[in-house]
């Protein structure tokens, strides 16, 4: 089976920032099949979309902030529905949001509510964790109560292999583990250390 190979372009955001429809031309050349947005850097869903078009390369996803998702969560998640992109993500939380942090629980309901947007308007909405998600609350940890809490209806995981091994767990496992919902993965080399 042949699986779709994207670059998640925060990798290249500088790049982006200086000539975004260059960089996205450049990232088709060196043989990517799509991308995965972290931003559209002041650029309109529709312009992106045709620029995609241009040289080829499918929109999968968005890394979009869980706040910005939850202030306006129609419009946001439309913007990057008309975009082209098939799944949205919910890519990195802030220190207070975190496992063990007062508004942790408002991640899991906010994901409940952006779950339902998305699935009313076409997308699916994903989970990409970090290592601070294998924090154990109660026992158990953070990732799997998120996972257990948030309906698979309503929430899908994207499974980032580098931060599950550095988060102590074995990644292939943790993929049999959601296997069915698990849609997307990510995949990377890490040098560095966990997260304080």
């Amino acid at each position: 089976m042949n699986f779709p190979i994207a670059l998640q372009l925060y990798s290249v955001r500088d790049d982006l920032a200086a000539d975004f429809a260059g960089t996205l031309k450049k990232v088709r050349a060196m043989g990517y099949d799509g991308v995965e947005f972290a931003g559209l850097f002041g650029h309109s869903s529709e312009a992106v979309r045709r620029m995609c078009s241009e040289v080829g390369l499918v929109p999968i996803s968005a890394h979009v902030p869980f706040v910005s998702m939850m202030q306006n969560p129609e419009e946001i998640l439309r913007e990057y529905r008309d975009l082209g992109c098939e799944y949205i993500a919910i890519p990195y939380l802030t220190e207070e949001y975190r496992p063990g942090a007062p508004r942790f629980g408002e991640v899991i309901e906010g994901a409940k509510v952006l779950g339902a947007v998305a699935n009313r308007i076409g997308l699916t909405l994903l989970y990409h964790n970090h290592d601070f998600e294998f924090q154990k609350v109660d026992g158990e940890y953070a990732l799997d109560i998120l996972y257990r809490e948030v309906p698979e209806s309503l929430l899908k995981t994207q499974l980032d292999t580098c931060w599950v091994r550095v988060g102590g767990e074995d990644p292939a496992s943790y993929i049999r583990k959601y296997s069915g919902r698990v849609p997307v993965v990510h995949l990377k080399d890490y040098v560095g250390s966990k997260s304080e």
